[in-house]
């Protein structure tokens, strides 16, 4: 499969962009107008593997469609987090600024790269009962954002803290990206050939964003970073490498399952999950309690928070329950009716079985009487051909002969109505010729 027109296009102008940065950087001296050109590069990268992505939206395969959107809306979202940091970078020399907003889509933008992993798109039997599937993903979502809510934005709110803000934000993007990448590793060992390549190419692609990440955050501390630099470069490769990735992703075929019900395990994991998230929630309000040094204001907000947070999880879990317990309802109902239908057919197949051993039965016995109704038959009529024949006995062979007609006629007329099924799935008797 040839690579379409606009692909082409995509991945030359990402090419075009990236060799120019690494030039710029290694020529420019840090300047306002080197920080507005990374800025820019940033968002031209992430709006450059959006459309890659989005030529993905239509396949006709599976859950790709589906997997490629969700990418997609987290390109979206970071395509928001790179357009903060540029306003962010333009604005702080005159007006003070906060980080919250583009460390907040940052986060977010990779909840839904894990989202997207989460449904297997490699596998043709996944993509069922996402409705369930869905909540559980809002539920891990939440809880994501929970941790950045808990940990790093109490030092922003009301005061500027770096010194408590940046370690808990690293940390925290830092162990978001280690789950994506073991994810990666997972899937790309329970798999072969395109896929296989296709999620170690994933996998590189967030190592670089994560490492990249984790360079910027030192960077930041020891007062070396300057958007522009090389530092950058690791995010830049990351973003680019998604280009060609997303524009070979039609050449992806999904394919059946190598472990039965493996839809129904994954379904199960992440239910587990997300559960295991929610109770998490007291545990993660423990610390704040035995902790001295954190100011009042901060220790009232992490309250505050985990208590809106138990909330708003507990009512997704209700909703949840409510949704299992619908089809938990309709699945009994539907066994219900199928154990109704299996005992009507089972009549139905007894009655037929009963008809056909009583036509076989009335058949052999038609067939026995009607053979010497016929030879009575016979016999009578020789008899009344007997020249020397009273009249009243060839009126009694007349008489015979009568009966005989009478005799033959019943049988026949039985015969034909067994012949005719009285009930559905009756199975015909044998048509024998009369003798």
């Amino acid at each position: 499969m040839s690579l379409s027109p606009r692909q082409r296009f995509y991945i030359a102008l990402s090419t075009a962009i990236f060799l120019a940065q690494l030039v710029v950087a290694g020529v420019a001296k840090p300047s306002f107008a080197l920080t507005m050109y990374g800025d820019a590069n940033s968002c031209a990268f992430v709006i450059l593997a959006f459309l890659a992505a989005r030529e993905n939206f239509r396949l006709p395969a599976g859950i790709l469609p589906l997997f490629w959107k969700l990418f997609a809306v987290g390109l979206a979202v970071m395509l928001g987090s790179e357009a903060y940091w540029f306003y962010f970078d333009w604005r702080r020399l005159t007006v003070p600024t906060s980080p919250v907003p583009g460390d907040s889509l940052f986060i977010l933008a990779h909840v839904f790269f894990l989202s997207a992993l989460a449904l297997r798109p490699h596998s043709l039997s996944a993509g069922r009962n996402l409705r369930i599937r869905f909540l559980d993903l809002i539920l891990l979502s939440l809880w994501w954002l929970l941790l950045y809510a808990y940990f790093s934005l109490p030092w922003q709110i009301g005061r500027q803290d770096f010194a408590h803000y940046n370690p808990s934000y690293y940390f925290l993007a830092l162990s978001q990206h280690i789950v994506i990448v073991l994810a990666l590793a997972i899937l790309a060992a329970r798999n072969v050939g395109p896929w296989r390549r296709f999620y170690l190419q994933l996998l590189v692609v967030f190592a670089c964003i994560g490492a990249g990440n984790f360079m910027l955050s030192v960077a930041i501390d020891s007062g070396k970073y300057y958007s522009g630099s090389f530092y950058d470069t690791p995010f830049f490769c990351a973003i680019y490498l998604l280009v060609p990735i997303a524009a070979f992703a039609p050449m992806l075929q999904p394919q059946p399952d190598s472990r039965p019900n493996r839809e129904l395990i994954q379904s199960v994991w992440t239910a587990r999950f997300a559960m295991l998230g929610m109770l998490s929630l007291p545990v993660i309000a423990l610390p704040g309690l035995f902790t001295r040094d954190i100011p009042a204001g901060v220790a009232i907000f992490r309250l505050r928070l985990v208590f809106g947070a138990m909330a708003l999880l507990g009512a997704l879990g209700y909703w949840k329950f409510n949704l299992l317990a619908l089809e938990l309802r309709q699945s009994v109902q539907l066994t219900r009716d199928s154990i109704e239908n299996l005992s009507a057919v089972q009549q139905q197949v007894t009655h037929s079985e009963k008809l056909v051993a009583l036509g076989r039965l009335t058949a052999g016995a038609a067939h026995e009487i009607s053979n010497p109704l016929t030879a009575i038959f016979g016999y009578s009529e020789l008899l009344t051909d007997i020249p020397t024949l009273t009249p009243e006995d060839r009126a009694n062979g007349e008489l015979i002969r009568q009966q005989v007609h009478r005799a033959q006629s019943a049988v026949n007329s039985l015969r034909n109505s067994l012949r005719q099924s009285p009930a559905p799935g009756t199975v015909l008797v044998d048509k024998k010729p009369a003798s």
